[in-house]
């Protein structure tokens, strides 16, 4: 290893060795090579370009599609003293342009984008224009259409990478077999890359997949001791709440977690702080969130794909100590798999229909397409049109698939209003509760936690919303965004039959490949062979004896 870099692992992490696979990675950034990173959850990926960072001039520009993990990792290094910046959400030019200008000249270390950001024209030609060390890939899987979260925005980071000239570049991610593998690098143009894949295996945690007839009796059981950190993985927010509500029965302590909770910074808190030491939750929950001691994993329903569960149970055992990973299936679970993935290919018409409400939602006419992001709310837009909320979900996902449209999901809803004091006519706690709290609501806008401000008001969410649309009617608010939870980008301008022929060309192929990642679930779930050999081998991962310890090992050795 070059000189200087334990002095600076020490300093900054506080650690005397690196890690598996670390160590590789960071030789190929300092010898200026591609690099291709492949390590389990909790592998320590964010540190393989971290650390070379801060050991040559330049700027890392980082893209990463989690808006939630980008925010904690520059919390992170700031903490620690390095310069850092995330450009996420929407911003005007003038502001994107300033801080760009910061980051030039502020002596900046890490800049975090989307994908979408990073294709921004400004972005690419201000970037081109600043000396930089490294262009690091989080989750990279995401750039193939055989990953499992494919995000058609990664296959456009190759514009910015060509005109970064010179620049090394490293990809990384948790979940990859040799076909994803292969596409990540082909996507990215990765020179002669350096290959690091440690093994996927993860001996600390005992693999259990038990058949059931009583979930919630053997949900509870998985979870002993009570008090024990853990995470309870179900599909729906009505089942994640509902379970919530069952276990509190049963004694433990938990709360839930989904898109659309209220009050998630708190509920997060509590359960990192152990007040709720269980977190039942949807796929939504723990992407970048640092707990290391979770000891349990439990999957209420079967995930959608290996790569998903593979990534979920590798949320328990972070720290090296022994973890239990438990996935519960009865009779009925292979039809609700059937029914899940079937749902997730919206119909000719609900796309149609969607992309209809869509244009109308936001004014969009024909042949025209907007140049900034668009604030959204998923619940308000569903309701107004009187549409499913997880049918509009998957249509939208689609409609990105195609290239139509970006959607970007944030970590909390975002609300910015200015009240026109002068003027208001209206007497409500919501109102008395922002002119006594929220300094500078009357001669500016101001961005507000909506959902804490109509917790400590006591007029409730839905109540808030209607008033400040109310206080606007009347002209005394002016509103730039109302809890919004995501912003839509448009990629091309309104022509409903022909900007919808690509998309739904591509539906009988994302049938297949969906119907792909569902087969390979249920096989595992029902396999009569050690489960942690099936499981190593799915990611091309050469496992020959059995681990002696899985639900399937057990039965035999009793046998």
């Amino acid at each position: 290893m070059k000189k200087g870099i334990y002095d600076i692992l020490k300093i900054y992490w506080n650690a005397l060795e690196f890690l598996p696979g670390q160590k590789k990675a960071i030789n190929a950034i300092l010898d200026n090579k591609d690099c291709l990173v492949v390590l389990q959850t909790g592998g320590g990926k964010s540190l393989c370009y971290q650390l070379p960072t801060l050991t040559k001039p330049g700027l890392c520009v980082v893209i990463s599609p989690l808006i939630a993990l980008m925010n904690d990792q520059v919390e992170g290094l700031k903490k620690k003293g390095i310069r850092a910046m995330n450009l996420s959400g929407p911003m005007r030019e003038d502001d994107l342009v300033n801080a760009l200008d910061n980051c030039k000249f502020g002596e900046f270390k890490f800049l975090y984008l989307s994908p979408e950001r990073a294709q921004h024209p400004l972005v690419q030609d201000r970037l081109s224009e600043i000396k930089l060390c490294l262009l690091a890939i989080d989750e990279a899987h995401c750039i193939s259409e055989w990953g499992h979260d494919f995000r058609p925005a990664y296959r456009e980071i190759i514009g910015l990478k060509n005109k970064l000239s010179n620049t090394p570049t490293i990809a990384l991610t948790a979940t990859a077999n040799k076909r994803v593998k292969e596409d990540i690098c082909k996507a990215l143009e990765l020179k002669h890359p350096v290959r690091i894949t440690d093994s996927f295996d993860r001996p600390n945690i005992e693999i259990k997949v038990l058949k059931t007839v009583n979930k919630l009796e053997d949900i509870s059981k998985a979870l002993e001791p009570k008090g024990t950190p853990a995470i309870v993985y179900a599909g729906t927010r009505k089942s994640v709440e509902l379970l919530s509500v069952q276990l509190n029965n049963l004694g433990h302590q938990t709360n839930f977690f989904h898109g659309s909770a209220i009050a998630k910074e708190k509920r997060l808190a509590n359960w990192i702080q152990e007040k709720t030491p269980v977190m039942v939750a949807t796929s939504a929950f723990s992407m970048g969130i640092d707990k290391s001691n979770v000891q349990r994993v439990v999957h209420a329903t079967l995930p959608f794909s290996m790569e998903q569960y593979y990534q979920e149970i590798g949320r328990c055992g972070r720290d090296g100590s022994a973890a239990k990973a438990t996935l519960l299936i009865k009779e009925g679970d292979e039809q609700k798999l059937w029914n899940i993935t079937t749902v997730g290919i919206p119909s000719v018409e609900a796309i149609k229909k969607t992309y209809k409400h869509l244009c109308h939602y936001f004014d969009i006419a024909y042949g025209e397409k907007p140049d900034d992001i668009l604030e959204f709310n998923h619940i308000l837009f569903c309701d107004r049109y009187e549409l499913k909320h997880r049918t509009t979900y998957n249509v939208l996902k689609v409609l990105e698939r195609g290239q139509l449209l970006t959607l970007t999901q944030y970590n909390k809803p975002k609300t910015s209003l200015k009240l026109l004091h002068k003027h208001i006519k209206q007497d409500h706690r919501l109102v008395n509760y922002l002119l006594r709290n929220i300094g500078g609501i009357t001669d500016r806008f101001q961005n507000i936690n909506l959902d804490n401000i109509a917790l400590k008001s006591g007029v409730g969410l839905s109540n808030a919303i209607e008033c400040i649309k109310q206080l606007q009617k009347q002209g005394d608010a002016e509103v730039q965004q109302l809890y919004a939870d995501s912003g839509i980008i448009f990629h091309v301008p309104r022509e409903d039959k022909i900007s919808l022929m690509p998309v739904l060309r591509q539906l009988n192929t994302l049938g297949e490949e969906k119907k792909r990642l569902a087969v390979a679930v249920w096989k595992y779930a029902t396999t009569d062979i050690c489960y942690r050999k099936k499981l190593l081998n799915y990611f091309g991962e050469t496992y020959k004896k059995n681990c002696d310890n899985c639900s399937n090992c057990v039965i035999k050795e009793v046998l």
